[in-house]
């Protein structure tokens, strides 16, 4: 028997997210090691700029606007960590499961995605106005926004790992059901 894992509003945004991410990171590492100079070609860091703005609004727009009622609560729950739960992290090497649709582990890559996601943004609009700031600030904001660029291609790895050993939760992703 097959159920609803994901309805299509939050299969959009996982899908737009990952794809805007993936394009987020190639052009930052592109810029990153292009020596051309400290910013890179322009193109691409015209390209890297701009992709950044669908990337902040979509999620946004996507939960303001989505009348899904599955994101709302998905959403909701991704934000709720119960005390219990805690159990889980020292029995993962069990495969022990918990009887919600998240288990504690996506819970806290939720968490530290939203927190990547503000530092980025965070950072990178400094970096992208840097004619308000002063030089040594724009300077640690680069360093702050590389570190948390390295955090997110760590991050993104472990979550792409992950979700390819654990095969159903691709096809909850793709398809939006799985069997129970």
């Amino acid at each position: 028997m097959k159920i609803i894992r994901f309805d299509p509003g939050a299969r959009v945004l996982h899908w737009s997210h990952a794809i805007l991410f993936l394009w987020l990171l190639l052009t930052g590492i592109h810029m990153f090691l292009t020596p051309k100079s400290l910013l890179g070609d322009p193109l691409i860091k015209m390209l890297h700029l701009y992709a950044s703005i669908p990337f902040i609004l979509i999620p946004g727009a996507l939960y303001l606007f989505s009348h899904s009622i599955y994101m709302r609560n998905d959403i909701r729950e991704l934000m709720s960590f119960k005390s219990y739960e805690m159990k889980w992290f020292f029995e993962f090497l069990k495969n022990t499961r918990v009887n919600t649709k998240f288990n504690p582990g996506q819970k806290v890559n939720f968490f530290v995605t939203l927190l990547l996601i503000i530092g980025l943004f965070l950072s990178g609009s400094v970096v992208w106005m840097k004619s308000l700031f002063s030089v040594d600030f724009v300077e640690l904001n680069f360093m702050v926004h590389d570190f948390l660029a390295e955090i997110s291609l760590l991050l993104i790895s472990g979550h792409i790992l992950l979700s390819l050993y654990h095969s159903e939760s691709i096809r909850g992703i793709v398809y939006g059901k799985v069997e129970v």
